[in-house]
């Protein structure tokens, strides 16, 4: 009996191995594991930017879907506001994941490279977007106002009065928690909702979802207009800008929308002020 048993798990692990051999790169980019590999380093940076470069006298400085998450956490019976929970939470749901999945413990570094550049590409496209709809204003202003992403827990201060590491901070912040936010749970919760619960079909319940989800990212931040009402450009930015990661979380997967969103963020932050200066 035992000769069989050692077949078939011997027959079994190498049709394993024949799938992971036939895996594509766009296959490998969507597997929890390796987009561990490429969020855990946005996050570790984003961790110390709290503790070295967002510190105030009143309070640390965060990005709101950060700050939310904390608030979440309150609010569900976690009361230490730790402000690590986030992250704890980022590595624990892809962790979950990859054994959930039943996938093997073998990290394809090459993905991980191959993912990094494919971000750091998909933020072009953004930027690209958010250039035209700041045409009429000044450059600096204009952008200043579109990655206005982030809000202080306590203090006055915006991205602009930081020095280079608060801004990376912030940027790459963003891009973690409001993709977390704002596709991974909230296209997932929506998509549950109506293609599982309601029928809907697939691609007409994925395209309500990522529609809701960018309308609902667009009102996170700030639209008003210096002078009262809506600003329409920084809305039409937004609601854009929330379908564009949508579409990406969608078809490219959760690490792909991060990191083009922290590129994109870390563009509009740190790069474009300096070359319009």
């Amino acid at each position: 009996m035992a000769t069989p048993r050692r077949g078939a798990a011997g027959s079994s692990s190498s049709v394993r191995r024949k799938a992971e051999a036939g895996q594509t790169y766009w296959d490998r980019s969507k597997q929890p594991l390796e987009i561990l590999a490429l969020v855990a380093p946005l996050v570790a940076i984003y961790e110390m930017g709290l503790v070295w470069a967002l510190r105030a006298e009143q309070g640390t400085i965060t990005n709101r879907a950060h700050e939310g998450l904390l608030r979440l956490f309150d609010a569900v019976g976690i009361d230490i506001m730790v402000m690590a929970l986030p992250a704890a939470a980022v590595v624990v749901v892809l962790v979950t994941w990859q054994f959930l999945s039943r996938m093997p413990w073998s990290l394809h570094l090459p993905t991980v490279g191959l993912m990094a550049i494919e971000s750091a590409a998909a933020a072009l496209p953004l930027a690209v977007f958010a250039l035209v709809i700041a045409r009429s204003d000044s450059a600096w202003a204009s952008m200043a106002a579109f990655v206005s992403t982030t809000a202080p827990a306590g203090a006055g201060a915006g991205p602009e009065t930081l020095g280079l590491l608060g801004k990376i901070s912030l940027a790459i912040g963003a891009g973690i928690y409001e993709e977390l936010i704002f596709r991974m749970a909230l296209i997932s919760l929506l998509h549950t909702l109506f293609v599982d619960a309601m029928r809907i079909g697939e691609r007409w319940g994925t395209g309500i979802a990522i529609a809701i989800s960018a309308v609902l990212f667009a009102i996170y931040h700030p639209l008003g207009a210096v002078g009262g009402g809506i600003d329409w450009s920084r809305a039409t930015f937004f609601v854009g800008a929330g379908a564009y990661f949508g579409v990406l979380y969608v078809m490219r997967g959760f690490g792909i929308a991060v990191g083009a969103h922290a590129a994109y963020d870390l563009l509009a932050v740190v790069a474009l002020p300096a070359w319009y200066a």
